[in-house]
């Protein structure tokens, strides 16, 4: 994986106070479920889908990126077809000190590693990582993961298959709705 990379995104739930929940009508959300079904659509078809003008689309969507409801538009891209075809869970288990950041650092730094969650429960950390092959996983694991400052164990799990359910981010309280 190229080195060159930009910088890997962060979230940390603990440091940042719950941002105020815009009011959402049932257009603003009408959207969101078009967009997250497919963020290249034009305002055009947007506004044909809903019944409004492609201006007032535009307005919306602009409102709901600068509210911090939209949060940014990316393309998914298949590892495999990259090559690295082999998905792979660690659970690691890190010594309990003030090192944490520096660990998520250290964790950043290994192209492989596409998600690290700080987690409750047995393990300290949860990673998920792409690798080419067997070899390969072996490598991250012997030479990376294991030299981390803050190592303790770690649990390595290859992911078999992998099912999305139907997530509707839309629904009061935790209910799903048709759509």
């Amino acid at each position: 994986m190229d080195e060159a990379r930009s910088p890997k995104r962060t979230t940390r739930n603990h440091e940042r106070p719950e941002p105020p929940r815009p009011d959402l009508d049932p257009v603003d959300v009408r959207l969101l479920r078009l967009l997250a079904d497919d963020a290249r659509l034009s305002s055009r078809r947007l506004g044909r889908e809903i019944g409004m003008s492609p201006g007032a689309v535009s307005e919306r969507v602009a409102r709901l990126e600068r509210d911090g409801v939209i949060r940014g538009y990316r393309a998914d891209v298949d590892p495999r077809a990259l090559g690295f075809g082999m998905e792979v869970i660690v659970g690691l288990r890190t010594e309990q000190s003030p090192l944490l950041e520096q660990t998520l650092d250290e964790v950043a730094a290994i192209p492989e590693v596409e998600r690290a969650h700080v987690v409750a429960g047995s393990w300290d950390l949860v990673l998920y990582l792409h690798v080419r092959d067997h070899e390969h996983l072996r490598s991250v694991i012997l030479e990376r993961l294991w030299h981390l400052s803050a190592f303790r164990h770690s649990e390595t799990m290859l992911v078999l298959d992998t099912r999305h359910g139907p997530v509707d981010w839309f629904a009061p309280s935790g209910q799903p709705q048709a759509q």
